[in-house]
């Protein structure tokens, strides 16, 4: 898969997280196991954001737990600033 799909699609599931977080009031998300095989892409896009702490990914029973970290909450808002920003300078 193509490097700007798998950037867009590691984008969508950090704000995805994000927004549980805002609603859940900083409750860990819960992925069932069978994400691996019905979503890979979805699955190493997690495994990606765990690696570079924008994530806490973990594997508990059945499902996997995840919750966006300080560093994927400001990762986020700096993106949204800098679109911002080039949105008002065009």
């Amino acid at each position: 898969m193509p490097s700007a799909k798998r950037t867009k699609i590691r984008e969508d599931v950090l704000q995805e997280l994000y927004s549980f977080h805002l609603v859940e009031k900083g409750r860990k998300a819960m992925i069932p196991k069978t994400w691996e095989e019905m979503n890979p892409e979805k699955f190493f896009a997690l495994e990606y954001l765990a690696e570079n702490r924008l994530i806490r990914f973990q594997s508990e029973g059945t499902h996997y737990m995840a919750k966006i970290t300080a560093q994927g909450i400001a990762a986020l808002k700096k993106k949204k600033q800098a679109a911002t920003i080039s949105a008002a300078v065009s």
